[in-house]
């Protein structure tokens, strides 16, 4: 089985700090974890609509994700800069330049997003009449990932748009 897409999450999760993470993981893990309890005291078909509809958001962001690293490989003049530019980062215990962290985080992206758009595709050929909390749980992660996507995706294009914006 195709299992290399796993060294990407890896790589990912090993260049977050602490600040990155309760930014990019415990808001999200929070929201999700709110929402799961709130459609079970309420009603569990509100959290799937909202899913359902934040599925297209999602596919557009996977191709803004692609195209905004297609961008920055090839549009920008700064590459050898970021290049030669080493972070306070570390994978497998060493530094990582600017260049491998902004390829890191996009190829994450470009992956969840896949994940997610392909998963709710999946989700949907199964009844929706299962096991409540099973149900709740699992939207619940969905919710979770989701808004980890939208948080990476605003820190990513902010890293972005320093490197390309970046004073002489």
């Amino acid at each position: 089985m195709y299992l290399e897409f796993l060294f990407v999450i890896v790589d990912y999760f090993s260049t977050l700090n602490r600040r990155i993470a309760i930014y990019e993981w415990g808001i999200p893990i929070f929201i999700g974890i709110t929402s799961g309890v709130l459609s079970m005291k309420y009603n569990n078909e509100v959290l799937y609509n909202i899913i359902q509809n934040s599925v297209p958001i999602i596919a557009t962001l996977l191709g803004f994700t692609l195209a905004a690293l297609t961008l920055f490989l090839t549009g920008n003049s700064k590459i050898e800069e970021t290049k030669n530019f080493i972070t306070k980062k570390k994978i497998s215990g060493k530094p990582i330049s600017l260049y491998r962290l902004i390829i890191v985080s996009y190829s994450y992206l470009i992956l969840v997003e896949t994940i997610l758009c392909v998963g709710f595709y999946i989700a949907s050929l199964f009844p929706y009449n299962t096991n409540l909390y099973i149900c709740i749980t699992t939207n619940s992660i969905f919710i979770i990932v989701m808004f980890n996507t939208f948080f990476t995706t605003i820190r990513s294009i902010s890293d972005l748009y320093f490197i390309i914006t970046k004073k002489e």
